[in-house]
């Protein structure tokens, strides 16, 4: 039986002053737990990519994107511990609904790193989100 992989989607936030957003996963996580991620998940059936992006920065982090555009399509670094995943990454430089903050358990902090900062993280979900961070928040 050949299985599909998942498809996701995931938002590195800029803010005004180029730091990017990211959420801490939660140790209970099956995926990546206790690793920087960005905000999102999966896609549903039916959704279209953005529609996805919007209802997951809105359960997540309580704020509704209103500019934003995909980056890139990263596939799953370890698929054999994690399964087969497509993960759909946007850079989202505008919001509405105040500051992001962390409204449900997938997180167990979100914080603004500058690009400096998340060279450094030794934890990312993924090492191409350094590259992406550096270009979103320029």
């Amino acid at each position: 039986m050949i299985r599909n992989p998942t498809v996701t989607v995931g938002a590195l936030l800029v803010n005004h002053d180029r730091k990017v957003l990211m959420g801490l996963r939660a140790a209970w996580k099956s995926a990546w737990p206790g690793h920087w991620d960005t905000i999102g998940g999966c896609v549903e059936a039916g959704e279209t990519l953005e529609e996805a992006l919007v209802r997951e920065i809105q359960e997540e982090i309580g704020v509704t994107p209103t500019d934003f555009g995909w980056m890139r399509c990263i596939g799953e670094r370890h698929p054999e511990l994690y399964g087969k995943a497509l993960h759909h990454v946007f850079k989202v430089i505008g919001w509405e609904g105040g500051d992001p903050s962390n409204i449900c358990e997938e997180h167990t902090e979100i914080r603004w790193f500058d690009v400096e900062e998340l060279q450094r993280l030794p934890n990312l979900v993924d090492c191409d989100y350094r590259r992406l961070a550096k270009l979103a928040a320029t």
